[in-house]
């Protein structure tokens, strides 16, 4: 798929905040499509997702409270569209959840916002990229 936008997921810009060995690769990834010129777009859950992620590394003592905040504040900075699901995402989203035989449909929104949209899917999530056989959903190494 092709286009100006490109769906990134809530494991790429966590991965930016967080100690992690694919932090380099997401950071890449970010500067080449933004340097690209492609919008980075997110179905609206990514602010959840990424609020509660930081909030756990907190609990967890990964991030100090100040390095939490500091790590939110960057993240939403990154300027990612937000976009609220519609009725056709919804369904869509149910689909790929019924075909991903999942329990959530957390991983099935960026799915169906990249189907909708016609563009990829960026990920650093293993376990969704090992589910899926599809040229769109791409990992962040390819970046």
């Amino acid at each position: 798929m092709t286009g100006s936008l490109a769906v990134v997921d809530a494991s790429i810009v966590l991965r930016l905040v967080l100690p992690d060995m694919l932090r380099e690769p997401c950071k890449a990834l970010i500067a080449r499509l933004v340097g690209e010129g492609f919008e980075l777009i997110a179905p609206a859950l990514w602010a959840y997702e990424t609020t509660s992620a930081l909030c756990k590394a907190v609990h967890f003592g990964v991030l100090t409270p100040e390095e939490g905040k500091r790590a939110l504040a960057q993240v939403m900075t990154l300027g990612v569209r937000l976009v609220p699901p519609d009725d056709v995402q919804n369904q869509q989203a149910f689909e790929w959840t019924l075909r991903l035989k999942r329990a959530s449909a957390y991983d099935s929104y960026y799915l169906a916002l990249a189907e909708t949209l016609g563009c990829d899917l960026w990920t650093a999530d293993r376990r969704l990229l090992n589910a899926m056989d599809l040229p769109w959903v791409r990992w962040v190494g390819e970046g």
